[in-house]
């Protein structure tokens, strides 16, 4: 287990302005990753995370600089780093959703995933890296199933709508710009219309998205060069995009509350870098809020979902034990015992279904030992003389050695 190390930076260990420097994809560590290293990259909007095996740390945080821009000083105080064990439990965490800044949001598992077939494109994760994110896929739908936690739908976006409501009461009655098609903005949209928004207009850089989004919500599209009219018009704003500069900046919202005659606006900004300059919202009557100001909302859901965290807390406990026990077997003596019980077995099974006289019972169970050694020993001498990660890992997947051998490769 000692062989994989994690780097985050979260949304406890580095304010936005930090975690918005340092979206990162498979692609840009290809090149610290060596033969029988792996790696793998996740961004989202509340981390940057980085797991690695055969790698060294001080690389992997040089890369990040280098990326980033940030100073190695800075981005080791604004980073938590697990090693070994503590690194499998994290990532197990992250994808159910435990260590997320609403406490079992979905959001996070279609995440995971997402950045784990981009790592596949990228060819920068192998035997050890697969299985571990496989296993986090398993215990991500354990604490979903096994679990109360994501018994009410909660996301970022969801509380960045319950934050509007809380600030307007009635959110029939105001005029609402969302801007961005993607997931995110996406989910603020359709949470919106469930809370009774019904003037909801759509802007996107890509207009087709704005239009898809609109058509299924009833909402108004409009075009991007709409922006400053919808924000002069417009009391709620809740804005995601993938801009890496500000699409809303202090000059525009001087104009804006000039022409609102500075009628309050709220604006929400989940987007991970800023669609706002911070500077915008010191504008009289304009209020603005950063994915950071979430953390300070209560949403009624969450204590329900920490009651079920001591629960989703034992399964994962009791899958990284289990991811413990493969790690453990990753050893070619290991295997060949492994697949020499595994002959025993069979033979026990074979020799218990008949009906055979004692003579016979050993006569054949002789020549069955004899033959399952001679064949078994092929595969032994090759694991001998060819003891790589992939040949034990594909030996124990062919004989099924593992409990979880059918799930490596489904995602």
């Amino acid at each position: 287990m000692n062989r994989i190390g994690c780097i985050s930076v979260n949304y406890r260990s580095a304010p936005v302005e930090i975690r918005e420097k340092l979206f990162v994809n498979p692609q840009d560590f290809q090149c610290i990753c060596a033969r029988d290293a792996e790696i793998y990259a996740l961004a989202t909007c509340n981390r940057t995370e980085v797991y690695w095996t055969g790698i060294e740390e001080r690389a992997v945080l040089e890369r990040m600089e280098a990326l980033s821009g940030i100073p190695g000083e800075t981005l080791l105080k604004s980073c938590e780093i697990f090693r070994g064990e503590e690194a499998i439990k994290h990532l197990f965490a992250v994808a159910s959703g435990l260590d997320s800044l609403v406490i079992g949001e979905n959001q996070i598992l279609g995440q995971v995933k997402d950045a784990y077939r981009a790592a596949l494109a990228a060819g920068t994760t192998s035997v050890f890296l697969n299985k571990a994110l496989h296993r986090a896929f398993r215990t991500a739908k354990r604490v979903r199933t096994e679990t109360d936690i994501g018994r009410y739908p909660v996301s970022v976006a969801s509380q960045a709508v319950e934050l509007a409501c809380h600030i307007f009461g009635d959110i029939g009655q105001s005029s609402v710009l969302i801007i961005g098609a993607g997931e995110m903005a996406s989910i603020a949209a359709i949470r919106l219309k469930e809370r009774g928004a019904r003037d909801l207009s759509i802007i996107n850089r890509t207009h087709s998205a704005a239009c898809d989004l609109a058509m299924e919500l009833g909402g108004k599209p409009k075009p991007f060069e709409a922006l400053r009219e919808e924000l002069a018009r417009c009391s709620i704003v809740i804005t995601s995009t993938g801009s890496p500069d500000p699409i809303i900046t202090r000059a525009m919202m001087d104009e804006v509350m000039k022409r609102r005659r500075h009628e309050p606006i709220i604006i929400i900004d989940i987007a991970v870098p800023r669609d706002v300059d911070p500077e915008a919202g010191k504008c009289y009557n304009c209020y603005l809020y950063d994915i950071d100001a979430l953390k300070a909302i209560v949403d009624k859901h969450i204590t329900y979902r920490k009651e079920e965290t001591d629960k989703a807390l034992d399964i994962i406990t009791s899958e990284v034990e289990r991811f413990g026990k493969w790690v453990r077997s990753l050893d070619a003596q290991a295997t060949i015992r492994d697949l020499f019980a595994l002959m025993d077995e069979y033979i026990a099974s074979e020799m218990g279904s008949n009906s055979l006289s004692p003579e016979q019972r050993a006569a054949v169970e002789q020549k069955l030992r004899i033959s399952l050694k001679r064949f078994l020993h092929r595969v032994a001498s090759f694991l001998k003389e060819h003891p790589t990660l992939p040949n034990i890992e594909q030996a124990r997947r062919i004989f099924q050695l593992d409990e979880d051998y059918q799930d490596r490769h489904k995602g």
